[in-house]
């Protein structure tokens, strides 16, 4: 059940008190933010993103300042609920603004190998999709994609190094469900070049999805001055 269906957040509340997805103080139960950073988000990114192999990209944040912190805490632990909602209801806003929402047949997420999975406790991909999912009313499918086991962290490559990393590490799961003729959404936490969701949406289009499009949580802060149709 997502933690943002209003019984649950309701009942959640009352063991683990609700707090404000940017400065993480109380806040009441039904509530994302405080009314403090309700008045001061951050700059958010109002582009499309143009990766080889999608139909185009959104994203929220830009990563920097304090959503670096944000995103390690959504990767990493602590209470991250309310920022993933946030990013989730401000992306679905995104595609719905950009006529994309309806034309979305499922929502997936960049896969993390279960052994990481089991380590963090959490996928964050995968809980960032399932909250677009809900805002958009759309239906979920983690099970297209795969991620072989590989110790490298992508982040730590250069940029040339990432993309053919990308390309080996991702792969279409067996017996996975038809998507032939459908449109996809992939999901992630942060577009930074693009390698990792250029990678995965080859992989969707070549296991027969018309279109694919992206969204993530943050992007990259060099998308800042680069207009509304960029190239990562």
């Amino acid at each position: 059940m997502l933690a943002s269906k209003p019984v649950y957040k309701y009942l959640a509340d009352i063991v683990f008190p609700n707090t404000c997805a940017f400065c993480g103080n109380v806040i009441k139960w039904d509530n994302i933010l405080c009314e403090k950073c309700a008045e001061d988000i951050p700059d958010t990114f109002e582009g499309l993103i143009r990766i080889e192999n999608t139909d185009g990209a959104v994203g929220v944040f830009y990563y920097e300042s304090d959503i670096i912190g944000l995103i390690y805490k959504l990767k990493h632990g602590d209470a991250v609920f309310n920022f993933a909602e946030l990013s989730a209801g401000m992306i679905a806003e995104r595609l719905l603004a950009r006529k994309i929402a309806d034309s979305i047949d499922i929502v997936t997420a960049v896969p993390m190998h279960i052994s990481k999975k089991i380590i963090r406790g959490r996928d964050q991909a995968e809980l960032l999709g399932r909250f677009v999912a809900d805002k958009l009313g759309k239906p979920t499918n983690f099970h297209l994609l795969g991620r072989k086991k590989d110790s490298t962290e992508q982040h730590k490559l250069e940029r040339e190094e990432r993309q053919s990393h990308a390309e080996e590490v991702y792969t279409a799961l067996p017996k996975h469900r038809d998507i032939s003729g459908k449109t996809v959404l992939i999901c992630d936490d942060v577009i930074t070049t693009g390698s990792t969701i250029r990678a995965c949406a080859a992989q969707l289009k070549s296991m027969g999805a018309k279109k694919v499009y992206a969204c993530s949580a943050a992007v990259s802060a060099v998308y800042k001055d680069r207009g509304d149709d960029i190239l990562p």
